[in-house]
């Protein structure tokens, strides 16, 4: 029992000299109480700036917030609206069954399309020149490969591969 409590003793003693080393470290960091109520300005400064800060945030949440009970209450007398507009439509169902409409429900049959309804742009997309014969056109009309890798944002290489590639195809097709 006593050598927990000289352990605990011991911590604790330890800790003291630990908080005083450290307010002393502070102190002389800082120097002198100029530079301490300097330091608590600034930090008073930011506290405040925070402080109005989050009162912004917080009007702006609020707004949005009013603004989407609005939405809701509009939401919830559109949906008044309908109910009311479906509870008028039925009995308009029921004079028509007393003039001499069938007394069943009317079914509508589901029936799907047999072929999917496909609807033509008005204004189709253009078919753009394959890259190879863009470049093959403009090296037949005198452009170095530089000029056309320029003019069709790709790399040399890809320029000089395709060209050399059209001038084997015209090789094999002359032999």
């Amino acid at each position: 029992m006593t050598s927990i409590l000289s352990i605990v003793a011991l911590q604790i003693l330890v800790s003291v000299f630990l908080i005083l080393w450290t307010r002393a470290s502070v102190r002389r960091f800082l120097g002198s109480d100029e530079e301490i109520s300097r330091v608590r300005r600034e930090i008073g400064a930011l506290i405040i700036e925070l402080d109005s800060s989050a009162d912004r945030n917080v009007t702006v949440l609020e707004d949005r917030l009013s603004a989407l009970k609005d939405l809701l209450a509009e939401a919830d007398k559109r949906i008044a609206v309908l109910g009311q507009e479906r509870t008028r439509r039925l009995p308009d169902d029921t004079v028509y069954d007393r003039l001499g409409r069938a007394t069943e429900p009317k079914q509508i049959p589901v029936v799907e399309p047999l072929v999917p309804f496909i609807r033509f742009s008005e204004k189709p997309l253009p078919i753009e020149e394959p890259f190879a014969d863009k470049v093959v056109s403009l090296s037949r009309r005198g452009f170095s490969s530089d000029i056309i890798a320029a003019r069709l944002g790709v790399t040399m290489t890809e320029v000089d591969l395709v060209l050399s590639m059209e001038r084997e195809r015209d090789a094999r097709s002359k032999e």
